[in-house]
């Protein structure tokens, strides 16, 4: 068995990254491995608090993550770094995973709030700032590659107004912003227009369900979620909450689970951030809570190997 140190460290506050050409960390690892002739045994990753907010994609903040959303890679989560990283965090027992803060959302609502004639808030409730290649026109993150790009300028200017956006950007798809979770569940948190994909809101939709024996439906659609799938979910949640290190976004009292949302007044009624100074709140709380995520899931990490060596 070969230990690994972890000695590429990327999204770190305060670190500079080091970025090895196209090469990912893991691929890397590897053929060193294999170079130097160490014994072909089983190659164990060494969690660190740097490979746990590793951003696992490659290019720069802002950019890579448009460049993500723009390609056919499929979802950061189910990576194979990931993967990896959810054998030796012993997370891999589930099939289904999520990312827990999703930038799109936040993203959209501050782009609203900068420019609002040019993104508009829906009928929906969703700002009219496209990802996906559901139109025939150009998506958001295509028009900002395009040459003299008026999107890529506005967001240069936001990222100067929100300082953090660039580093959700980073933080976005590492391990500290992954979960495992229900199957079914990662769907529901993106479609529903009460919760925007806000884990906490996510939980309060759950403990809502639960607590009027509702079925969970989704937003101008027919589909629905029974009430018995939300009691597991809302069990799973109850159950795994130390083991996935999940306490910063909910807490859990007497079998109920209560969100701790990311801005003063979020709910389910006011999911969504419409003024500058709940923007900067979502988004610090955000950062706040994957880093000290990181930390915990790294004690642990540490402890477990400690009790076990």
């Amino acid at each position: 068995m070969v230990k690994l140190g972890t000695f590429v460290a990327l999204g770190v506050r305060g670190v500079k990254s080091l970025r090895i050409g196209v090469l990912t960390w893991v691929s890397f690892m590897l053929k060193w491995v294999k170079q130097i002739g160490i014994d072909r045994g089983e190659v164990v990753l060494e969690i660190s608090k740097e490979l746990l907010i590793k951003d696992l994609k490659e290019f720069n903040s802002i950019d890579k993550l448009f460049l993500f959303f723009t390609s056919a890679q499929g979802d950061a989560e189910y990576c194979e770094e990931a993967k990896q990283c959810y054998k030796e965090l012993k997370w891999n027992q589930s099939s289904f995973y999520d990312v827990i803060n999703s930038f799109w959302i936040t993203f959209s609502y501050a782009m609203h709030l900068k420019y609002p004639e040019e993104y508009p808030i829906a009928e929906a409730g969703n700002v009219k700032i496209y990802k996906n290649h559901y139109k025939k026109y150009d998506s958001f993150p295509e028009k900002y590659f395009k040459e003299n790009s008026d999107a890529r300028n506005r967001v240069t200017d936001l990222c100067k107004e929100y300082t953090d956006m660039k580093e959700l950007a980073e933080l976005c798809h590492t391990v500290a912003n992954f979960m495992p979770c229900p199957q079914g569940f990662n769907s529901a948190k993106g479609l529903l227009s009460d919760v925007r994909d806000y884990f906490p809101l996510m939980i309060d939709k759950i403990q809502e369900c639960v607590d009027e024996g509702l079925n969970l439906k989704y937003s101008n659609t027919s589909e629905e979620v029974d009430n018995e799938t939300i009691k597991k979910w809302h069990s799973f949640f109850i159950e795994n909450q130390g083991k996935y290190c999940l306490s910063m976004y909910y807490q859990v009292n007497e079998n109920r689970i209560n969100g701790i949302t990311f801005f003063k007044g979020q709910s389910l009624s006011y999911p969504c951030p419409l003024e500058k100074e709940e923007v900067e709140e979502c988004l610090k709380n955000m950062l706040d809570k994957i880093n000290e995520r990181a930390d915990l899931i790294l004690n642990r990490y540490n402890e477990e190997h400690k009790s076990n060596s």
